[in-house]
């Protein structure tokens, strides 16, 4: 599998295209097979987050998604606390906050649906989360819950048509820059 658009993961999908034939012809296809983890690098436009306290901030995003043959079956997506910075805005002492406790949260919730639902995507997708970003009193996320939640049917059915639209909404306690690195799908057959 291998998820590309603006920028690709070439290795890693030889890697997991080799992983998953083998699980099939090992016998373990199906519910019983190892997920595999994608990282969807989402870039400076995608995952970088001008936020005012407490005001969501979306970004939308085509994105193109190849199986190269093989057919997703299940899976989820997860957020990792390491993938995500939170930079206080330099005004108001980098505190801008809504309220300045030993520990925050900031929101993140995405939305999947068809290429051609791009400009409705945030509000007609399949919603995933909000995942709550717990952040330490400098602000450095560690711990999200859910860190994982499980794709829906509809969200199999688009990685499998190999093409869907991507909304992110980011909601900080803080005036920040947030910028989230990557999405993981983990993915099995």
């Amino acid at each position: 599998m291998h998820l590309n658009g603006r920028r690709g993961a070439g290795c890693a999908a030889l890697v997991v295209v080799a992983a998953l034939s083998g699980w099939q012809i090992g016998g373990c296809a199906g519910s019983l097979s190892p997920t595999v983890p994608i990282n969807l690098d989402l870039g400076a436009e995608m995952g970088s987050f001008e936020a005012q306290a407490g005001v969501p901030v979306r970004h939308t995003e085509a994105r193109i998604f190849t199986t190269q043959g093989y057919k997703v079956g299940r899976g989820s997506i997860e957020l990792d606390p390491s993938d995500i910075t939170v930079t206080p805005a330099a005004s108001a002492g980098g505190k801008g906050a809504v309220n300045l406790q030993e520990t925050s949260v900031l929101t993140v919730t995405v939305w999947v649906a068809s290429q051609d639902e791009l400009a409705t995507v945030c509000e007609s997708g399949e919603q995933y989360g909000p995942f709550e970003v717990t952040l330490d009193a400098d602000f450095v996320p560690t711990a999200i819950a859910p860190s994982r939640v499980t794709l829906s049917a509809n969200t199999i059915v688009l990685l499998n048509s190999e093409a869907f639209s991507l909304c992110i909404e980011v909601v900080s306690p803080i005036n920040a820059t947030v910028t989230i690195a990557t999405l993981t799908f983990n993915l099995g057959l």
